[in-house]
């Protein structure tokens, strides 16, 4: 798995924070995604856990639903950008989706993926790529502008 990230990789995290201001300008938790196909945003979602009234309504499951029908054909050359690590929700969600790059901003060290994809022989096969720390600070700040306290416990010792 590579654990680079690239001019690319900036950019589309860049929407993703979009997406994220905009959760919390609502009063939702500050999550954003973005699908890309080609160098193109084909979804992009916020969380709306708060305003949406859903405990699931997380942005990667919310832009995932938004092109189900593009991903049953391309999903598998789609990457999903966050700026939180995904849940184990968003995660299944994703590897249903056929999304087989996965590039985050914020860790959460509550959630523990990584280690999730690596015991897993169905989710490692089909997990090519996943890359945290893409404009980690940033999604950081945003983040800890909603929650301090939610902030460090995924962090849980992540910052100096």
């Amino acid at each position: 798995m590579i654990i680079t990230s690239t001019s690319y990789d900036e950019a589309f995290m860049r929407e993703a924070l979009l997406e994220a201001e905009a959760a919390l300008k609502r009063g939702d938790r500050p999550i954003g995604a973005v699908i890309v196909h080609d160098n193109h945003v084909i979804a992009r979602a916020s969380n709306t856990f708060a305003t949406g009234k859903s405990d699931i309504a997380h942005a990667e499951l919310n832009a995932i639903l938004s092109c189900s029908a593009y991903l049953q054909q391309h999903g598998h050359d789609c990457l999903i950008y966050t700026t939180c690590e995904p849940c184990v929700m968003c995660l299944g969600a994703i590897i249903m989706a056929n999304i087989r790059e996965i590039v985050f901003g914020m860790p959460d060290n509550y959630i523990h993926g990584k280690l999730a994809i690596d015991a897993i022989p169905y989710v490692k096969k089909r997990v090519h790529r996943y890359t945290g720390g893409v404009l980690q600070d940033a999604c950081v700040a945003l983040f800890r502008q909603f929650s301090e306290e939610e902030t460090n416990f995924c962090l849980q010792g992540t910052l100096k």
